[in-house]
């Protein structure tokens, strides 16, 4: 290969360095140089979205707490009928003016009607319901009202004892 290398003319020489450096050099940018670049430029993108959700996160923080302790109100006694336990518990919730019917439809599941109702209000009944008494929802229809603020739901109860 040094003969080789020697027998070339000085002019090829020098183009054949100017080759391989060029070569090393678009190697580099293309192996190395851009992908870092590329990483660094993924990395931002993940930072900006994990600070985006931290932010929402942190503004829902109130209307989580407020949740929670509205939740924690509402005093369910497993004991009593589904039907009993059902009405009582959404009028504590804060539903008792959307109560619009509550019907047995077997000794372990009442379906409830709701209609002009706040549908997080509705959302922390449920969820009361199902830690503090075990109540599953077994069906759930919802559709907003016209003004988008409110919502008519039906709903169905299961409870497994």
């Amino acid at each position: 290969m040094k003969a080789w290398w020697t027998a070339l003319p000085l002019r090829q020489q020098r183009l054949l360095m100017a080759l391989v450096l060029v070569v090393v050099g678009v190697l580099f940018f293309v192996g190395i140089w851009e992908p870092l670049t590329q990483a660094r430029e993924a990395r931002r993108a993940e930072v900006v979205y994990h600070q985006q959700t931290l932010n929402a996160l942190e503004a829902a923080r109130s209307d989580i707490e407020a949740l929670r302790d509205h939740q924690s109100r509402i005093a369910i006694d497993p004991n009593q009928s589904l039907l009993r336990l059902a009405d009582e518990s959404a009028r504590e919730a804060g539903l008792a003016g959307a109560l619009t019917r509550i019907e047995p439809a077997s000794e372990n599941q009442v379906n409830v009607w709701l209609e002009g109702a706040r549908f997080d209000e509705v959302m922390a009944w449920l969820s009361a319901l199902a830690v503090s008494s075990g109540i599953q929802v077994e069906q759930m229809s919802a559709t907003r009202q016209m003004d988008g603020s409110e919502v008519d739901v039906r709903v169905s109860l299961l409870l497994e004892r």
